[in-house]
């Protein structure tokens, strides 16, 4: 039997369990759909002799992990669409930038984009308006819903009749921004054949959202392109229909939607990009950064006001109103790459050229202890797994391009509290270990080498980046260890967890006597807080333990730094939990002496959001509010260190 975190079992049955002729899967059962799937996807003579039962083994254990996504559809028959997050660049069509970020979050994927001027000086324009009329059959149960956007009858212009897919979706938001961009028209779009409402969803499970929000997001896309008719589209032109995109995928109840949004420091309307989140309402489909490089860092520092200045002032100003945006280093990132990487995935780990998708899997550090040998194999077989996965399926061709050409992987690490609390280290000191970084430089050695020699045997390129950090928000829960290479967020705290209205498992929770809310930054979702004891108290001794209200802020980045130095050659995805009566002047100091050695950077104070994921809270508190009601012994449920990433 696994040996589950607290809320591992819990987190696996809701998220990669798939349902089988029995009911559904087993971990062993996962473990082996997954390495088999996996395996299939080369030829045998690729396979190392004892290559699957070792992998079973290093999954089973939970030594080591893939991204969610191989857990979830590795081995499932039909397409299998392994990859997590992408970057969706600019082609020479209007729609498709928004077609393609449409139809990978469908799939369940994070999308990042970068909005700076000098992509969208090229975008084509809605040369003219469109008269959208939706139509649906009297007798679809669906039809009151949507019903003040129907028209009464068929009007000139091209009939589209959605199919019940996915691709039918996409098929409906390409034939309205085509119109825009061949001179406007009419189009009328009749969603008869949508399955109504909580009807099920077989590919990636859930149920259906019903034809409702795909017309709301139609019809919200057309008014956005018929104010803008004639003219020019800027970057929150195009956020704002990505959001509206993102927002009827989230509509379904079936994803939550993740994107990364990225504009350059020095273009005109930076500030309204700068501040188009302080309103938690708007864009909350994203995360947003603000690019960055080397002249950027050389004007921040130079005598007297100036534009860089004041960009980073207002940065400063949002990090601590509600932690939005972060910096991304596009230059520093740019550092061993043949293309153009000013985009990330939602967390920032992997830089991404157009199209690109991301391939993670990682190392359980608490799983290894001080057994170097052992988690050196963990990462060699880790590089072997996601060089594979390299071959998986892809619908876009440019993508395939990509994936072909760069075949980036990123081999991560997890549990690193946990590790340098049986080295006797705290968190707080893990720049200064020279034990760790050796260790480090072990794993580093053995990826590079296994990358180098299993490219060779398939004969492919070498990937050109192969290590990273992500913050494995749930597959850390499996075992029950740190997420990433973030230290604990506190010793006790409220976690609230986000589940569908129509999930079985909030009638579960409200069996526990959980304060159950509505969700307010998404329809058809609750929120239910749990009083939560973080497991790592029980393992270690109580001096070596530090959560991250006890850490500096320079200590924060320094850590974060170490492992960019000696780990990632992809970013290291980090979240600096910070104190929200921090000044300005002091995060100001301490981000000036770390980005320059920084990919990403993200800042997020406590409470500076309604519903935050977590909420520290004190002992006393924490046995106040679990007298008489369940109790949960782990750490935040499933959600990134940011609360901002769902994907699988």
């Amino acid at each position: 039997m696994p040996s589950w975190g607290p809320l591992g079992q819990q987190v696996f049955n809701r998220t990669y369990s798939r349902p089988t002729a029995e009911g559904s899967e087993s971990w062993h059962q996962t473990v082996s759909r997954v390495v088999e799937g996996n395996l299939d996807l080369v030829d045998a003579q690729h396979i190392e002799p004892l290559e699957a039962t070792n992998l079973a083994r290093h999954f089973e254990n939970f030594s080591a992990l893939p991204a969610g996504r191989h857990l979830w559809v590795s081995g499932v028959p039909g397409r299998q669409f392994l990859f997590n997050c992408h970057r969706s660049g600019f082609g020479p069509n209007l729609a498709d930038h928004f077609c393609f970020t449409f139809d990978e979050l469908m799939k369940g994927g994070g999308v990042g984009s970068n909005y700076s001027d000098s992509y969208l000086e090229k975008f084509p324009s809605p040369a003219g308006r469109v008269e959208l009329a939706v139509m649906v059959t009297p007798s679809h149960p669906d039809r009151d819903e949507f019903a003040h956007h129907l028209v009464p009858s068929l009007r000139d212009g091209e009939v589209y009749k959605v199919p019940d897919s996915r691709q039918g979706w996409v098929e409906a938001l390409r034939r309205v921004i085509t119109l825009f961009e061949d001179g406007g028209g009419y189009i009328n779009i009749d969603v008869s054949d949508v399955r109504p409402r909580c009807e099920p969803i077989m590919g990636f499970g859930g149920t259906a959202s019903g034809p409702g929000p795909l017309v709301e997001m139609l019809v919200g896309v057309s008014d956005i392109l018929n104010d803008k008719a004639g003219r020019d589209l800027n970057s929150l032109d195009v956020m704002e229909i990505d959001h509206q995109i993102a927002s009827c995928v989230v509509a379904g109840n079936v994803r939550r939607s993740a994107r990364m949004s990225i504009k350059h420091w020095n273009d005109p309307d930076i500030f309204d990009f700068i501040s188009c989140k302080s309103d938690p309402n708007e864009h909350w489909s994203t995360n947003i950064s603000v690019e960055i490089d080397a002249l950027f860092l050389d004007r921040i520092r130079t005598a007297g006001p100036n534009h860089a200045k004041a960009v980073f002032e207002a940065v400063v100003d949002g990090m601590i109103a509600n932690g939005e945006p972060g910096f991304y280093n596009s230059q520093l990132a740019a550092v061993g790459e043949v293309g153009d990487v000013r985009s990330t995935n939602p967390c920032g780990e992997i830089a991404l050229e157009d199209f690109e998708p991301c391939n993670l899997g990682h190392i359980n550090l608490a799983a290894h202890g001080t057994d170097v040998v052992g988690a050196a194999e963990a990462a060699r077989l880790m590089t072997r797994f996601l060089i594979r996965a390299t071959f998986g399926d892809v619908e876009n061709h440019r993508q395939r391009m990509v994936l072909d050409r760069n075949r980036r992987i990123g081999v991560g690490l997890f549990g690193v509290q946990e590790w340098a609390a049986a080295h006797g280290i705290p968190w707080s000191d893990i720049a200064s270990s020279r034990e760790l970084a050796a260790f480090l430089c072990t794993m580093s050695e053995v990826v590079e080498a296994e990358a180098d020699a299993y490219s060779k045997e398939l004969g492919i390129p070498r990937p050109i980046k192969t290590r990273t950090i992500a913050p494995t928000g749930t597959i850390a829960k499996l075992p029950g260890v740190t997420e990433g290479i973030h230290p604990i967020y506190a010793r006790h705290f409220v976690q609230r967890i986000r589940y569908a209205q129509n999930d079985p498992m909030l009638q579960v929770e409200i069996d526990k006597g959980r304060h159950v809310e509505d969700c307010i930054y998404t329809a058809g979702t609750a929120v239910v807080s749990v009083p939560t004891r973080n497991a790592i108290l029980d393992k270690f001794d109580q001096e070596l333990i530090e959560d991250v209200s006890e850490i500096h802020i320079d200590d924060l980045f320094r850590v974060q730094a170490f492992f960019q130095q000696h780990w990632a050659d992809n970013a290291v995805s980090f979240t600096a939990n910070i104190d929200p009566d921090t000044k300005a002047e002091e995060l100001s100091s301490v981000l000036g002496k770390w980005l320059e050695h920084l990919k990403g950077t993200t800042v997020f104070p406590d409470l500076s959001r309604p519903q935050s994921p977590y909420e520290r809270i004190d002992a006393t508190t924490f046995e106040e509010l679990t007298a008489g009601s369940a109790v949960e012994t782990g750490q935040d449920f499933d959600e990134c260190a940011n609360g901002a990433c769902p994907v699988r």
